[in-house]
């Protein structure tokens, strides 16, 4: 993995790309009141503007039972996080967003309750679960294999 403050020193493809997507992360994660601050950012995988994977250090705010290690998926799809304790990897955490997408996909395909799916932050349309499960097809084909 390669520390945040390096990627302009790192041997990287997209690198403009890459910068523009932490600053997504970094903005997703902000947006959960329980992440009191940003501590550590290092970028596990870039494939360009199309998907990122980095991983966050954070400081939790008091009580709210939140990780302090994330990873956070970011990208031509919806934005995640999950916690490094289950998913210890970038390749697991990537095959289990995968496995969340397409939760969420189905229930929206067969008009289920999206009650308990991963939040997806577009219109549950039959459009958009298209979208998306063409997005995590090619993940599982093209980049899965190579993080």
């Amino acid at each position: 993995m390669i520390p945040i403050d390096d990627i302009l020193k790192a041997d990287i493809e997209y690198t403009d790309e890459v910068i523009r997507l932490y600053k997504k992360a970094t903005k997703y994660l902000k947006s959960y009141t329980w992440c009191e601050k940003i501590l550590n950012c290092w970028l596990a995988k870039g494939f360009g503007y199309i998907l990122c994977i980095f991983s966050f250090e954070i400081k939790p705010i008091q009580n709210s039972c939140a990780d302090d290690k994330l990873w956070v998926i970011v990208g031509d799809l919806p934005s995640a996080y999950l916690d490094q304790v289950e998913y210890k990897t970038a390749n697991e955490a990537l095959d289990f967003y995968c496995f969340l997408m397409d939760e969420w996909v189905e229930h929206v395909r067969k008009g289920k309750s999206l009650k308990d799916c991963y939040p997806v932050n577009v219109a549950p349309t039959k459009e958009y679960a298209d979208m998306l499960d063409t997005r995590t097809k090619l993940i599982r084909e093209n980049f899965l294999p190579f993080v």
